[in-house]
């Protein structure tokens, strides 16, 4: 298959419409000044205006600049308005202007990040999973820079932004050339984005080889030798972390034709979305891959799948798609794009990080010149990028992939056809020809796999049966995907025929990848999720804090969930049934709730400033009251923890340790059992905030290790306790509560581990703050 250029597709009134006019006004609302403060400030010029804050001003300084360059050249080439390539040259020439300032081809926003890479390029490496020399993600966010440029080029044609990234690439070629491989590979234990895609891509665009193997560099061989081998080893993994190096296998192996990265790159992705994948195409809890087999802690937790990992998926799959069109790639990219990247825009503006899975929870959304994260940077490009697999070629032929209204211009075979109606908001999805070429063109139309029947396929209006149905083709998937089917019409079209497809949704029901007994509900590819009360939204429109993402208002109890009622060998979307054929709005009717409680399911993506239900327990009438009491025990120690809590950091993972500000020397994070950690020989330190003053305990939980010695605990630089391990099987989970002053006054904690003698230090789970 060919993609076309972004320019060939414009959409049409509609949802994805409607979301690209909104991102777009969020994204010219960003001042181009601001956004380059940060690197202003790191090349030594004049301050022009003030660096945004948030994110942008704590260490991930200059991030959002790449994005929003990706953001702008994708809406210049996506829509007519001319603003969006005037904010891409304005921040091109401001990149430049740096570069030149520096005189070493380096620019970026990264704090100290002239000395910090001086470091790093003499082989000091003091690295963990997100900081790099002291800095946080410094490889992640230089890539953003390196994606922005070359979209730049890409999509805006910008010769100076394709000189300014081999300038960047150029920089680190020689800064790096002395590193050996092993301290290069060891760098990348700290998460540096997609910038084997990056490199990949500079290699193609200009045809020098020296980029690619700058590009091999990156691969990082701990995650891609297993992969090579189909071994999933992603358990405890950061989630993002390791889909933007898989889209850098599959770029690198593309670019250099090597079939063993591809193929490591689609066993991930299978991986990936057969067994880590929730209905709606998001993934992760807290950022990490729990266990395969449990599921457990994506109920239980208020951080659910983050954006961006979608986003990178996304990526993934276009690339997969497009070297050998596959049904299961393609039915993911679509119901991961119309369910999770649709709903992750708030109406009026706002982009969301975590898409909580637990029922009865809602999602938080960012406010403009506030938010600074890394869902509202990818946010910034998500929006623009709904043409992009809609409609593809070969050849001359032409295949409509995807059901989203929208306009194709293909002036070198003098075609326009126009797409009406978006399913399955529409049930009928209309073609016309809007140009004619002068010889015949075939126009293929997928079937997808979510219709049910055959499909009814009409030409101005008269159904397609004078040489009998219409034909069908069949284009088989990668070895272990799945096949495509799409009818297949070739005549010679004049302007203004039409086409007409009857599309007949299934309500379908789905499991959660483990097989647990909860279950979602889809219409077609449409997931369909349960609206609840808009009560203690806490934080819903987010404040520039750094823990302002997170929906930290109270979790409502699981117990009182309506649960589906099934038989042993019962399909439970039996029990939906449409209210109405003019309304996409379900009767969940096979249903045990309270009294006077009914549920209604509509699409998931129009559901905001509302708590929600995507899941919904399962349970045989006999067991009814076991199931309940299974959800009330399974749920009483977590609500009463969540109480408890005033603030607490997961050690060893990488969002909550960096929004605790963490710092530390000679310390790491592991994994074990799929559980993350963080030990040390020297010391590391957060720092938790009491706002109130009502914190009487620190609660830490620890895994027992045969090899770990004594650890000294301080609270705002005083000891509070020395914890020395218990003789418990390797493993095992230990919490201890250790009471605080009562007299302690409110404001930030700093709480400090140090290992007392020459053995590691216990291995942290987690701490916490409680009343």
């Amino acid at each position: 298959m060919q993609s076309l250029p972004r320019s060939a597709v414009r959409l049409l009134p509609g949802p994805f419409l409607d979301a690209q006019a909104t991102a777009l006004e969020y994204l010219l609302s960003l001042d181009t000044d601001r956004l380059l403060a940060p690197l202003r400030r790191e090349a030594g010029l004049p301050a022009v205006a003030e660096s945004y804050g948030n994110w942008e001003n704590s260490g991930l300084d200059g991030h959002t600049l790449g994005h929003a360059l990706s953001g702008a050249a994708l809406m210049s080439a996506v829509t007519d308005d001319p603003r969006p390539k005037a904010m891409v040259e304005q921040l091109v020439k401001g990149v430049v202007e740096c570069q030149d300032a520096l005189g070493t081809g380096y620019a970026g926003g990264i704090p100290d990040g002239v000395r910090l890479w001086q470091r790093v390029a003499a082989g000091q490496v003091e690295r963990d999973s997100f900081e790099l020399g002291g800095a946080w993600v410094p490889w992640y966010n230089l890539h953003k820079l390196f994606a922005g440029l070359l979209d730049a080029h890409r999509h805006t044609g910008s010769h100076l932004a394709l000189t300014a990234v081999r300038r960047l690439a150029d920089w680190w070629d020689q800064a790096a050339a002395g590193m050996d491989d092993d301290t290069h590979e060891a760098m990348l234990r700290t998460e540096f984005g997609g910038m084997c895609e990056a490199l990949a891509d500079l290699a193609d665009i200009t045809g020098t080889g020296r980029y690619a193997a700058l590009a091999r560099r990156f691969l990082d061989q701990s995650l891609l030798h297993p992969l090579r081998e189909h071994r999933d080893v992603l358990d405890g993994m950061h989630a993002n972390t390791q889909i933007a190096k898989v889209v850098g296998y599959q770029r690198l192996g593309e670019v250099v034709d090597d079939p063993g990265l591809r193929d490591a790159a689609r066993f991930f992705w299978q991986t990936m979305t057969r067994h880590r994948t929730f209905s709606f195409g998001g993934n992760s809890v807290r950022e990490h891959l729990h266990p395969r087999d449990d599921f457990t802690s994506a109920l239980q937790s208020p951080e659910g799948p983050e954006t961006c990992n979608t986003y990178n998926m996304l990526k993934l799959s276009r690339a997969l798609f497009l070297e050998e069109p596959d049904a299961e790639v393609l039915d993911h990219y679509e119901r991961a794009t119309l369910n999770h990247i649709l709903s992750s825009l708030h109406p009026n503006g706002g982009l969301v990080y975590f898409t909580p899975v637990r029922p009865g929870h809602y999602r938080v959304v960012s406010t403009p010149h506030n938010c600074f994260w890394c869902c509202v940077g990818t946010g910034l490009e998500n929006h623009a990028k709904y043409g992009e697999l809609v409609y593809t070629t070969e050849g001359s032929e032409v295949f409509v992939n995807l059901f989203i209204a929208s306009r194709l211009s293909l002036p070198e075979h003098n075609l326009v056809l126009e797409q009406a109606g978006t399913a399955p908001y529409d049930d009928e999805v209309t073609l016309v020809v809007r140009e004619a070429p002068a010889t015949p063109v075939a126009i293929h139309i997928r079937v997808p796999g979510w219709h049910e029947g055959t499909p009814q396929v009409r030409i101005n209006g008269v159904a397609r049966t004078e040489d009998g149905p219409a034909p069908l083709t069949t284009r088989h998937g990668a070895a272990g995907g799945q096949s495509l089917t799409y009818v297949r019409l070739e005549r010679q079209w004049r302007e203004g025929d039409t086409i007409t497809v009857r599309l007949r949704p299934r309500i379908s029901a789905e499991l959660l990848p483990d097989g647990s007994p909860w279950v979602s509900f889809r219409y077609g590819p449409t997931v369909l999720a349960a609206e609840s009360d808009r009560n203690d939204l806490v934080g819903h429109f987010a404040d520039d804090s750094r823990m302002g993402h997170v929906a930290d208002g109270p979790l409502r109890p699981l117990e009182h969930l309506p649960i589906v009622l099934t038989g042993s060998s019962s399909d439970p979307a039996a029990g939906v049934r449409r209210l109405a054929p003019d309304r996409l709005a379900f009767a969940l009717e096979n249903v045990d709730a309270r009294p006077g409680e009914s549920v209604t399911l509509v699409p998931f993506a129009g559901i905001h400033d509302s708590r929600y239900h995507l899941y919904f327990p399962l349970a045989e009438p006999e067991r009814l009251q076991e199931r309940r009491a299974e959800l009330r025990a399974a749920d009483e120690a977590a609500l009463a923890l969540h109480d408890r809590t005033i603030d607490a950091v997961a050690a060893g993972e990488q969002q909550p340790e960096s929004d605790h500000r963490f710092e530390g020397q000679d310390t790491w994070s592991g994994l074990t059992d799929g559980l993350r950690w963080r030990a040390a020989t020297g010391w590391w330190s957060y720092r938790l905030t009491n706002p109130d003053g009502t914190a009487t305990g620190l609660q830490v939980v620890h895994l027992s290790d045969g090899s770990a010695g004594p650890t000294r605990v301080l609270v705002d630089g005083h000891v509070l306790d020395t914890l020395t391990p218990l003789p418990h099987p390797e493993g095992e989970e230990t919490s201890q509560v250790l009471p605080l002053d009562a007299d302690r006054p409110a404001g930030p904690v700093e709480i400090r581990f140090e290992a007392v003698g020459p053995a590691t230090t216990i291995r942290l789970r987690n701490v916490r703050l409680v009343r």
